[in-house]
């Protein structure tokens, strides 16, 4: 770059020619991006122009604003380069003064075209500085000299190793935990007085089957203990078949290996005819619970999670799995940092992780979704968000869970047809797979009345050991809809804990129309709290949400009848 800078007078009018041309002028963005950079280094703020600040500054991402896992700036200034060489090849070609955005540099330079169109860019070279004439110094005092530059570089080096060693020291490495692995032992058939015992073998087979579908757990089939190269396993299934006349309790218990004490049971019952051919339904029911990220096999590794907030270089796709499902299943903000942390620096060591890409995706989309207004949401992030899932897609095309998250995205940004064959191509490779269930549900049922949404989303919450917060909204709504006022408001109460939004526009509503002064009182006050109706307004957030057109409408009429604000409705 040259140190020469034309003079600002020149620059300004330069850079006014160059934003009024309709190419960049259509993108205030890019506007904003060229006078921000522009502006800095002709006040000679360079040290300002980095990617946090342009990010913050210019496209109003917030304080946490993390480089690494929201490419904004990279992208923006890709999209500013082509625009000014497009401008400088047609309508800005007779321009004197160019401005140039080097790659990987947001320091932009100003580059003078001669009348012939050779671009001068001076070298300037400093003048030498006057040199004095050395005067004759005793052989001593040189001696004296040297003998002190080396001292101080013996102290410098010393410094630095013992600095170097100091900061290096990390203690010994953590143990961290790792995908849980359990082994499944054939279930033993017993039988009380006077009653046959009722066979279960195949079961254990089907059990290892249906929790290696879950991708934070490893099954193994028991066989004899000490069987070669049979890898030990934290955890150990087993279980009873009991008859008591012509009924059949099967109980399946989970213990650590090395242990007497089951830590988990669940049992089913049936009639002892219906037992053979109910081996694969009771095998999912026993695998949705241990499965489950808040079921028995991961409890352990978020207690570790909960004593190391800082993961940083032992970021494993269990660890991120784990965290990115837990800000999934609460919304709490701080889950959502770590989550995007952990992603983050899996992506730095292994960026070919689809698991990681998958979540990075999403994660990415919803600070989208969360910080822009409705309907004028920036395009260039979601743009990446779908390119990180499809690359996903690619490298990992048999993942259920990559699946559910690509049906996620089509969600989110209105691809309703899309987002359901997404949803059906994850649910084919995993049936167990609980938040594809539940999301395929929503969608169907926020869309409108739907026999199958509600099936679905029903099922979801059946199914589900503990079910998310989200599990209850496809239901809240439906309850809405059917005016099964009483029903909503309990879907309502289920919803708060992990999202406010539609809680609180739900138990406004339902207790508007049942008439629970109290209740209404407690939920008007959480709807006008919610940081996204305060910003955005109540409707255009519902709309965004919410597909059903007759449904908001109905939501509207009766948010307006408990006194809220047709302001507060429509806008800020």
């Amino acid at each position: 770059m040259s140190d020469s800078i034309p003079p600002r007078e020149e620059v300004e009018a330069a850079l006014a020619r160059a934003t009024e041309w309709p190419g960049l002028a259509r993108s205030p963005q890019l506007v904003r991006f060229l006078n921000y950079i522009v502006e800095a280094r002709l006040a000679g703020n360079e040290t300002a122009i980095k990617a946090y600040s342009i990010a913050v500054d210019v496209f109003g991402r917030p304080p946490s604003f993390d480089p690494q896992s929201d490419p904004i700036v990279r992208v923006q200034a890709r999209r500013l380069r082509s625009a000014l060489e497009e401008y400088y090849s047609d309508a800005g070609r007779a321009e004197s003064i160019r401005f140039s955005l080097p790659v990987g540099r947001y320091i932009p330079e100003f580059v003078r075209v001669g009348a012939d169109g050779v671009l001068e860019q001076p070298r300037v070279v400093a003048a030498p500085e006057p040199v004095e004439p050395e005067t004759q110094r005793p052989i001593l005092a040189r001696l004296d000299d040297i003998i002190l530059i080396i001292m101080l570089t013996g102290v410098a080096l010393g410094i630095a190793l013992i600095t170097t060693q100091v900061l290096n020291q990390r203690g010994p490495r953590l143990a961290v935990p790792e995908l849980p692995r359990v082994s499944v032992a054939e279930f033993t058939s017993v039988a009380a007085a006077n009653a046959a015992s009722i066979s279960v073998a195949g079961l254990a087979v089907e059990l290892v089957t249906d929790l290696d579908l879950f991708p934070y757990v490893e099954a193994v089939y028991l066989r004899r203990p000490g069987d070669a190269g049979e890898q030990p396993a934290a955890f150990e299934l087993t279980g009873i078949a009991r008859t008591d006349g012509g009924e059949v309790q099967i109980t399946a218990s989970l213990k650590r290996s090395g242990s007497d004490a089951a830590i988990w049971s669940m049992t089913q019952k049936l009639p002892a005819a219906e037992v053979p051919a109910s081996l694969d339904r009771l095998s999912g029911a026993f695998a949705d619970q241990l499965g489950a990220i808040d079921g028995p096999l991961h409890a352990d590794t978020i207690r570790w999670l909960a004593d190391h907030p800082d993961l940083s270089g032992y970021e494993t796709e269990y660890l991120c799995g784990v965290l990115f499902t837990l800000y999934r299943e609460k919304a709490v903000a701080a889950d959502g940092q770590r989550a995007r942390a952990c992603v983050a620096g899996l992506l730095r060591a292994q960026p070919k992780s689809a698991a990681a890409l998958a979540m990075s995706g999403t994660l990415l989309l919803d600070a989208t979704l969360r910080t822009q207004p409705p309907g004028a949401t920036d395009p260039e992030p979601l743009a990446e968000a779908e390119r990180r899932i499809e690359q996903a897609i690619k490298l990992a095309s048999t993942s259920s869970q990559v699946w559910r998250e690509y049906a996620f995205y089509l969600e989110q940004t209105g691809r309703f047809g899309e987002a359901a064959a997404a949803f059906n191509s994850a649910l084919q490779l995993n049936p167990s797979n609980l938040d594809a269930v539940a999301g395929y549900g929503r969608l169907l049922l926020l869309q409108g009345p739907s026999d199958k949404g509600r099936q679905l989303a029903e099922e979801a919450l059946r199914r589900s050991l503990s079910a998310p917060a989200w599990y209850h909204e496809a239901t809240a709504f439906d309850a809405l809809r059917t005016h099964a006022y009483n029903r909503a408001l309990s879907e309502a109460e289920a919803l708060l804990s992990g999202d406010a939004e539609m809680a609180s526009v739900i138990g406004t509503v339902a207790a508007s129309r049942l008439g629970y002064q109290d209740v209404l009182n407690r939920y008007i006050a959480q709807l006008l709290e919610v940081t996204r109706f305060r910003r955005f307004g109540i409707l255009p957030v519902l709309r965004q949400r919410l597909g059903d057109d007759a449904l908001v409408l109905e939501i509207a009429r009766e948010l307006a009848a408990a006194g809220i604000d047709r302001a507060a409705l429509d806008g800020p």
